[in-house]
């Protein structure tokens, strides 16, 4: 113990009162700062306690806003990758019904073309069908208009024509009434004859 909490000890027996006293005050002093200071780091503790408390709770919410947000997240990925999937889908859907469309509206195409190339090919034979029917027509028109054009002027030629006609059947029909006197003719003049004949 040091001298200033050192207690005296009294003439007769025991220590001296004031010292004790003295003692006695320190002591109460010493304690109620202890106290105090207990109370302090306390207060301190409980504050610290608090403040870790709400550290706990402030990590904890952020862990299960981590994890919500993981969560969420990995939602929002699974929904991406589906959309991604029924957008290719779709799109490979699109393009193959677009293939088919075009296949079938060529195929069509080419069919009207093969109608119109026939019709056409038709419409090409009956204009030269009937090109030549009227070039017939007409040279048919023509000679009969050719026909006509000359009948009245080969009326008189055909009345000279069949007069000589008609006169050499009578000539014909005279000989043949005629006796044949060639058998009465002589022989040496046979070949002068003939040469008139010829």
């Amino acid at each position: 113990m040091d001298e200033e909490t050192r207690l005296r000890r009294a003439w007769f027996r025991g220590y001296r009162l004031g010292d004790v006293e003295l003692a006695i005050a320190r002591a109460t002093l010493a304690r109620e700062q202890a106290q105090h200071e207990l109370a302090v780091t306390k207060s301190r503790v409980a504050a610290m306690e608090s403040e870790i408390s709400e550290l706990h709770r402030r990590v904890d919410a952020s862990r299960r806003r981590d994890l919500e947000l993981t969560t969420a997240l990995d939602e929002m990925r699974e929904r991406r990758d589906q959309l991604e999937r029924s957008a290719d889908a779709h799109a490979k859907q699109v393009v193959a019904d677009a293939e088919q469309r075009s296949a079938a509206l060529r195929t069509e195409g080419l069919k009207q073309v093969g109608a119109l190339q026939q019709q056409v090919e038709e419409l090409l034979g009956l204009r030269a069908g009937l090109s030549s029917s009227l070039k017939q027509a007409v040279q048919d028109v023509t000679d009969s208009l050719d026909r006509l054009a000359a009948a009245p002027a080969r009326a008189p030629e055909q009345a000279q024509e069949q007069a000589p006609v008609q006169e050499r059947h009578e000539d014909e029909e005279q000989e043949e009434q005629l006796p044949d006197l060639r058998d009465d003719v002589d022989p040496r003049f046979t070949r002068w004859s003939g040469e008139t004949e010829s």
